[in-house]
């Protein structure tokens, strides 16, 4: 069996084609280097040409184009009834179609290897300008390197389906990723496709627990999760999830003065953590990095959610004349590589601590050589520790000072940006010696 090519699938696709209206339109979007033998090419680009024109595609016009430039020399009236004849159904086009197209994807695969030999021995290229074409390459290839345009019409019917599928699906588990923070999940839905999500806070309001709150559901939910730190060593992480997990003091966990009960918790919570598939990173320097581990996760077992803690710790691959073109670089190459995996990125940005003088809860603008990354996130949503006198609502004020007798604080989460949902601001409580973010009761303000 030949890897490269399928005669037979290339048949049966031109001749459900002579047969069949739908087929036929299938059959016109092909390119014509999808198809290895020569006599196949011409076929397709006559129907090709007739298509344009408006003209019926059968026996008759076929070979009366066929005339024209003297193709009838090559292809004759037999040769079209052999493929009229050779088709076993015209109803399985669409997988005819499949086969003749891994075989074009492979073709081309060989074809970006052989160059990608070549271009190596270029000393004029970097690796890094080598890989990054193959890459982008390579993703053509998956896209079999054509321009896709679908119409109103088809638009419709292929929404319609979804949201008619996701309607029969209700109550089963879905791709969609639940963040687990109610209010959160009402206005994204979820995290799901290529979105990327990025969390804003000054140091110490929690957004990295924040984060791995949303990555700890996630792996509940029975997603691979990438967590890459260049912040904390993983026993650093691990300690913030034994506390969560075990509801034993981080401070007991950090200094090792661990009561008997807390052993036994630590020990219980060993189990209920052991069996996520949340996988760390701490070199992940530069976007690259992160690409090799994702690649990796996705080659072996599959990705459904990467977590970068934090953005401006990354280094840029490229220099630039000043840091903010770095960081812009990186938030379009965290963008692209969350399209290349169709899987959602979570990235933690450092703010600017003037918010904090002026008393006010921040805004996107307040992230540190922001760059592109406004432009960039699906969405951005913003952390805040605020102080009582902020509030302005008395019941937000009991409240505050009720967490802060319990030891925990009261959060601000601002949605400023959604682009596939509503935005909207809420308040969670912060459990700060073990790590954890709470929903507010129903009977407490969230908004």
């Amino acid at each position: 069996m030949d890897a490269y090519r399928n005669l037979e699938a290339e048949t049966s696709v031109l001749g459900a084609a002579l047969q069949d209206q739908k087929a036929l339109k299938l059959a016109v979007e092909m390119d014509l280097d999808e198809f290895t033998e020569e006599k196949n090419r011409i076929v397709l680009a006559v129907m090709k040409e007739l298509s344009k024109a408006g003209s019926p595609v059968d026996l008759v016009t076929m070979y009366t184009e066929l005339k024209k430039g003297n193709r009838d020399q090559i292809i004759d009236p037999s040769y079209l009834m052999q493929l009229i004849n050779f088709v076993p159904t015209t109803a399985n086009v669409k997988s005819y179609i499949r086969l003749v197209r891994e075989c074009t994807g492979r073709r081309r695969l060989k074809a970006i290897g052989e160059s990608l030999i070549s271009s190596s021995a270029d000393i004029e290229k970097t690796v890094d300008e080598i890989r990054e074409s193959a890459a982008l390459t390579i993703r053509d290839v998956k896209h079999n390197g054509s321009v896709k345009l679908i119409s109103q019409e088809e638009a419709i019917m292929l929404t319609y389906e979804m949201l008619d599928e996701a309607q029969k699906r209700e109550g089963k588990p879905e791709n969609r990723i639940k963040t687990g923070l109610g209010p959160l999940d009402k206005m994204t839905g979820g995290l799901y496709g290529s979105k990327l999500m990025i969390i804003g806070a000054r140091p110490s309001v929690g957004k990295s627990i924040f984060a791995m709150t949303i990555c700890m559901n996630a792996a509940k939910q029975g997603k691979r999760v990438l967590y890459i730190s260049l912040e904390m060593k993983v026993n650093e992480l691990m300690e913030r999830e034994f506390a969560s997990a075990s509801m034993v003091n981080l401070s007991e966990i950090t200094s090792g003065d661990i009561s008997p009960e807390g052993w036994i918790k630590l020990a219980e919570s060993v189990a209920l953590l052991g069996n996520k598939q949340i996988f760390y990173s701490t070199e992940g320097y530069n976007v690259e990095d992160i690409r090799k581990a994702a690649f990796y996760l996705y080659e072996n077992g599959g990705i459904d959610l990467i977590c970068v803690d934090y953005l401006q710790l990354l280094e840029g691959s490229k220099k630039r004349s000043n840091r903010q073109e770095e960081v812009s670089d990186i938030s379009r190459g965290l963008k692209r590589l969350a399209q290349e995996l169709n899987i959602p990125i979570i990235a933690l940005s450092q703010l600017n601590r003037g918010n904090a003088k002026e008393k006010r809860p921040p805004t996107m603008n307040d992230a540190r050589e922001s760059g592109a990354i406004e432009q960039d996130a699906n969405i951005f949503l913003l952390l805040h520790d605020p102080d009582v006198d902020e509030l302005k609502n008395e019941d937000l004020r009991r409240l505050h000072k009720n967490l802060g007798d319990r030891g925990m604080k009261l959060i601000y989460v601002n949605v400023d940006k959604n682009r596939q949902g509503r935005k909207g601001i809420f308040y969670i409580a912060f459990d700060g010696d073990h790590m954890r973010f709470l929903p507010l009761s129903k009977e407490e303000p969230n908004e």
